[in-house]
């Protein structure tokens, strides 16, 4: 009898986290990425505001993702 994947914790398994721990993570990355996309909202609107705050967020959560080997984990190597 073949296994059926257990789709909810899959995910939590390839990247070595409980369920709270990604919650954390996740809420983390949620809040920061709706500040980048407000700051850019602004900054299209009124362009002397927040003139790199934006990508400055997203290049945070890059190093942070790298350091975690988030993106490892779903490199094409590993499918």
């Amino acid at each position: 009898m073949t296994r059926t994947p257990n789709y909810f914790t899959a995910h939590l398994s390839n990247i070595g986290e409980s369920y709270g721990q990604h919650f954390l993570h996740a809420i983390y990355y949620c809040v920061m990425l709706m500040t980048a996309a407000v700051c850019a909202l602004i900054h299209a609107i009124l362009p002397f505001l927040f003139e790199k705050t934006a990508s400055q967020i997203i290049s945070k959560l890059y190093g942070k993702m790298t350091e975690r080997k988030l993106l490892e984990a779903y490199s094409p190597s590993k499918g």
